[in-house]
């Protein structure tokens, strides 16, 4: 389950899109609608329309958000249960006491239904997009652990040819900073990489200081932070510094001599990290070869960078738990 938002000023455009009005090889149809005449697609435009007006200061009235499972999943989805899913996931949203319709496509494989929302409330207020992204995807993996849908594969595997707009974007820019990671030296080939492919990337820095915050990458127009990119840390700052780093001592390291240095033991013990990320680097490793013939990683994965994010995180959770 995979819940890609949208916001826009056009309610027609939209509900033609998704009852598939002037698409010939589209197939839709509705299945739920709240507070609006569903007789004609004009009712239903028409409906929406005149209730947005009820605030004049919203300026993307129009909310859209498309709900989709896995292929797996097809025959537990009817279109009542795709409702049941799509009104709990609503109802977490906080999209409620407001207009709305849902419709499903027949048009994939994999099971999706899209809703159309008024983010003018029925009492004039303007629905929040607080944070939309992460709650989302926050509510799409509770549902899924609540009901036992399939998890999709990892983010290496999704097909971007079925993805649009910035959900394709964010996916394009994903893929191209895993590939530059692993071969780029330092920045300026890293920044040199990316923007072969039409991505700009650029570091923000602490007010009044020289340490850098976070980065924010952008294509096509469209800008993401590094969070929104990836929220396990990916395409951050401190896990490219580290490839970067690891990539430049690989390539300085003479190829007849990397038996002996395997061999060779450090002077000095690694401090508690070190010997964290080498063991769970290991550890993943080891796993990934015992059950290579069942399950496949992705071509960006790393076992030493993932177990640098499980350490990283681990240790945040401490830090937070300390402040309370």
């Amino acid at each position: 389950m995979i819940g890609g938002i949208t916001k826009g000023s056009c309610f027609s455009g939209c509900v033609e899109y998704v009852l598939a009005l002037k698409e010939e090889n589209k197939d839709a149809r509705l299945l739920y609608s709240e507070g609006l005449l569903t007789d004609t697609p004009k009712d239903i435009i028409d409906g929406f329309e005149c209730q947005r007006h009820l605030n004049s200061r919203v300026q993307h009235w129009c909310g859209h958000i498309s709900l989709s499972y896995s292929p797996e999943d097809s025959a537990r989805l009817p279109d009542d249960a795709m409702v049941k899913l799509a009104l709990e996931y609503m109802e977490k949203m906080g999209i409620k006491n407001t207009q709305f319709i849902i419709a499903r496509h027949l048009d994939k494989e994999h099971p999706h239904c899209h809703i159309v929302y008024n983010r003018v409330d029925n009492d004039g207020r303007c629905v929040s997009d607080s944070y939309e992204y992460y709650r989302s995807n926050a509510i799409c993996k509770e549902l899924k652990k609540k009901y036992g849908l399939t998890f999709g594969e990892n983010k290496d595997k999704v097909k971007v040819d079925r993805l649009k707009g910035r959900s394709k974007t964010r996916q394009e820019i994903y893929l191209a900073v895993q590939v530059a990671k692993r071969t780029a030296k330092d920045w300026t080939t890293f920044q040199r990489e990316l923007a072969q492919k039409g991505i700009s990337v650029k570091k923000k820095f602490h007010r009044n200081s020289t340490e850098v915050e976070d980065l924010s990458y952008t294509k096509d127009g469209r800008k993401f932070k590094a969070s929104q990119i990836d929220r396990d840390g990916r395409c951050s700052y401190a896990i490219i510094c580290k490839a970067l780093e690891r990539n430049k001592n690989r390539q300085a390291q003479p190829a007849a001599s990397a038996p002996k240095q395997m061999q060779s033991r450090p002077k000095h013990e690694p401090g508690a990290i070190g010997k964290a990320i080498e063991a769970g680097a290991d550890i993943a490793e080891n796993l990934g070869n015992a059950i290579g013939g069942l399950f496949q990683v992705g071509p960006a994965y790393d076992p030493e960078e993932e177990a640098f994010i499980r350490e990283m995180k681990r240790r945040q959770k401490r830090k937070r738990g300390r402040s309370l």
